[in-house]
């Protein structure tokens, strides 16, 4: 993309994280399989359920701050320590704070004892998320290699684990039921892999996390900057998972929770098939972003040139994706799960539209973090939220996981182009995006 030395590290970045998602793929396609059909539709709905509620406070684990610290990395290397430290002690205070909520809100709402098991469990694991600040150093330093190592030895160990609980089930040693408690325990598995990872990859690079250090002056610039990216980040997780909570619980009252923790199990299979797929436009927006602002430093022509060229791309990508897999659902789906997952063919062919805003809206997120336009981005998703949940109310009890995915739709177009209508400093970026996709052969290398 890029004539220069900075250009051969991205493409060296893209090709270590386009390599890593496809072995993640292939692995997380893999085991998911056969987690799905080993445990049945209610089942699985069921751990899908509880995992997907404590999703809707991921953010918080995440504290808004991803984005920011590989931004004030690549503009001040110096202050690594004291970034790291900083962001490290408030993904802490996160973290904690998500297995607050998570558990507070579980026994509000009244879930059955298992359900609450596997709901805290799932929450318990995201307390070593801080250690996730050190891919971000890597990402400043565009040394993607470093991370993919640690993400790779997560999903082999993780792999490994959940197929020798398969085996279990198969060989009648445990029941699917008396098995579900195991694979929530997976998710800490895989949480305690990458933390041990990082920590050692950093050492190797001649880092030591003893000598983070945080800050009060620092925590009080990541929290003033990253603040309306984590509400942000709330809203885009409620957007992303409150569909499975919704689809259980409005369902239970007409269907009863057998039913609903199935239609759930349909929802999620065809779910986790099209998120599988969200890997490329999220690994050209971190392995891009770097040159990006610094195109910005350098020239407003070159960076909005090198926004177009991406926006070209991810629309290329969602063709080449989203083409083939609405024909080829329900084929896939019996293939790889069988014949008792069969209705979410159907539900996968509709998500395959969704593929369209997934792309553009990672793509958006350059110009938004570059423009620093984090309360903007605060305002958009908050509305997208709400209205995915108002049309969800709507929808769900008479259409279920159809009338999600609809739902889901029409909120991403809310506020991913249609609000940018009515704020003047993101009229040209819908401009480029706009441009970008009905120009998208024409990508090409900056100069």
């Amino acid at each position: 993309m890029i004539r220069t030395e900075g250009s051969r590290k991205v493409l060296k970045s893209v090709s270590w994280l386009f390599v890593e998602r496809m072995l993640r793929l292939g692995f997380t396609l893999l085991t998911g399989i056969y987690v799905a059909r080993y445990l049945g539709e209610t089942l699985f709905g069921q751990l899908n359920y509880a995992t997907g509620f404590v999703g809707l406070f991921f953010a918080l684990g995440q504290a808004g701050i991803d984005d920011i610290l590989v931004r004030d990395l690549v503009k001040h290397p110096e202050k690594r320590n004291e970034l790291l430290g900083t962001g490290a002690f408030i993904k802490l205070c996160g973290s904690i704070l998500l297995l607050l909520f998570a558990t507070l809100g579980s026994l509000l709402k009244g879930m059955d004892h298992l359900t609450v098991t596997l709901v805290v469990i799932a929450a318990s694991a995201e307390l070593l998320r801080p250690f996730t600040v050190i891919d971000g150093w890597f990402m400043s330093q565009m040394n993607t290699r470093k991370s993919v190592k640690v993400q790779m030895v997560q999903v082999i160990t993780s792999s490994i684990a959940k197929f020798a609980l398969v085996g279990a089930i198969a060989f009648e040693y445990i029941t699917p039921a008396q098995a579900l408690v195991p694979f929530a325990w997976m998710y800490a598995l895989e949480n305690v892999v990458v933390a041990m990872g990082y920590l050692a990859a950093f050492a190797r690079e001649g880092g030591n996390w003893r000598h983070w250090k945080s800050t009060r002056p620092m925590a009080a610039h990541l929290m003033s900057e990253s603040w309306p990216m984590l509400i942000y980040g709330m809203a885009l997780y409620v957007q992303a998972r409150i569909d499975q909570v919704m689809i259980k619980d409005l369902l239970t009252r007409s269907r009863g929770e057998a039913a609903a923790f199935a239609e759930v199990g349909q929802y999620s299979v065809a779910l986790r098939m099209v998120e599988a797929l969200g890997f490329v436009p999220t690994i050209l927006q971190k392995s891009i972003n770097p040159a990006i602002t610094k195109a910005k430093a350098h020239s407003h022509e070159q960076y909005t040139d090198r926004l177009l060229n991406l926006y070209r791309l991810q629309f290329l990508l969602f063709l080449v994706m989203a083409v083939p897999l609405y024909f080829l659902a329900k084929p896939l789906i019996i293939f790889f799960f069988g014949i008792e997952y069969a209705p979410a063919g159907y539900l996968l062919s509709l998500f395959a539209i969704r593929l369209f805003f997934t792309n553009m809206g990672t793509a958006k997120g350059s110009f938004i973090v570059n423009e620093s336009l984090f309360k903007y981005s605060l305002i958009t998703a908050v509305i997208g939220a709400v209205t995915n949940i108002g049309i969800n109310y709507l929808l769900i009890p008479q259409y279920a996981s159809i009338g999600a995915i609809w739902a889901t739709i029409i909120s991403f177009m809310v506020h991913i182009f249609l609000i940018d209508l009515f704020f003047p400093r993101m009229r040209e970026n819908l401009g480029l995006m706009v441009k970008g996709m009905f120009t998208f052969w024409r990508f090409h290398r900056a100069t």
